[in-house]
């Protein structure tokens, strides 16, 4: 059975931007707790298991989305991020979405 995505809603958005509040003390912090972040929005408007990887939220996303590879790549590189050559480049993708999400409320093409 295909997932059934769903529009993020006010009181999710407002979750997201307040788990992003809070300050990091490092660039590899940032990632993890922005990805922690991301993490339940996409599961919503994907609508994929709450238990759903974070390589599954990714590759969902990029195909539903039609991602760039090196969109995909940054994005999924959130995952182990101090094995990144940029981890700036990974946080900009992340940031990226979060400023997606929250505009469109969605991923879409």
């Amino acid at each position: 059975m295909e997932p059934t995505p769903r529009l993020l809603r006010k009181p999710d958005v407002e979750a997201l931007l307040t788990a992003l509040s809070g300050p990091a003390a490092s660039a590899l912090e940032e990632i993890t707790v922005v990805r922690h972040a991301l993490g339940a929005a996409l599961v919503r408007v994907l609508g994929v298991a709450p238990d759903s990887s974070w390589a599954t939220l990714v590759t969902t996303a990029a195909e539903r989305g039609a991602w760039p590879s090196r969109r995909t790549t940054l994005v999924a590189a959130a995952e182990a991020p101090d094995r990144s050559n940029d981890p700036e480049a990974v946080l900009d993708a992340l940031w990226d979405l979060v400023r997606e999400l929250n505009e469109v409320r969605t991923i879409r093409p």
